[in-house]
């Protein structure tokens, strides 16, 4: 599925330091936001790692069979998505390098979402708080992943965010023994696909629906999507993601 238009976001809001980070490789169809945490320049570092590295791993793996084979082969995912869960175990290996000797006070770690396109099929692989939507034919799908945070355990009606509610549960950079979250879905030609991380507010979501419906073109709309974002007083740190199909 070619991608049309692709465009991505991020923003510090009030907090002193951007910890989020947003990556793509547009023309292999790879994509990745990560919410780092730990403070600077632990939290930052972390969340760099973690999207160069599954980004690299992507680019490099992705459509050989035999390159999961030293990692982990699932037979219940495509070959998109063993390769998507392998990419987010090889990153989480680089942030747990990355705070090997450190002390607890200066270890960063990293929500994680990343997705990459084979052909019409989009993967997901999850770890921690991020958030992602489908708009389709003028209307927005239930989410596509599930956050894993504290507030979603004392409340699975929470949206994932804020303070300890948005603490993820899971996370690259805390544990050797990570299971990513995989999700396979069929792509449809115009479908608008959302990904970020957990400090997108209801108001944003609802700009982009808003920009959605005007009918510009691909580019015309992932720009003025991003100019909707800007005039939004953010609160926490986002890293934003946007792909046109």
């Amino acid at each position: 599925m070619r991608i049309r238009a692709m465009v991505s976001y991020s923003a510090s809001g009030t907090r002193p330091v951007q910890e989020d980070v947003a990556l793509a490789a547009r023309e292999k169809g790879v994509f990745i936001v990560a919410d780092g945490f730990g403070g600077a320049p632990s939290g930052c570092e972390a969340a760099r790692i973690a999207c160069d590295s599954v980004k690299g791993f992507l680019e490099k793996e992705a459509g050989d069979l035999e390159a999961t084979l030293p990692f982990v082969l699932r037979s219940y995912f495509s070959l998109a998505g063993n390769v998507l869960f392998n990419a987010l175990i090889h990153a989480n290996r680089k942030v747990n390098a990355y705070n090997k000797g450190r002390n607890i006070h200066e270890k960063g770690g990293a929500s994680v979402l990343a997705g990459y396109i084979d052909g019409t099929l989009l993967a997901l692989a999850n770890v921690g708080g991020c958030r992602a939507w489908m708009l389709r034919d003028g209307r927005i799908m239930p989410e596509l992943v599930v956050p894993r945070t504290y507030g979603r355990l004392l409340d699975s009606s929470h949206p994932g965010g804020g303070n300890e509610g948005g603490v993820p549960m899971m996370a690259l950079g805390i544990a050797d023994d990570l299971e990513p979250e995989i999700f396979e879905y069929k792509l449809h030609r115009g479908d608008w696909l959302v990904l970020s991380t957990d400090g997108i507010s209801t108001d944003a979501l609802d700009r982009v629906i808003m920009v959605e419906h005007q009918k510009l073109t691909p580019e015309q709309s992932a720009n003025q999507v991003v100019e909707k974002l800007k005039e939004i007083n953010l609160c926490d740190n986002i890293a934003y993601l946007l792909a046109i199909f």
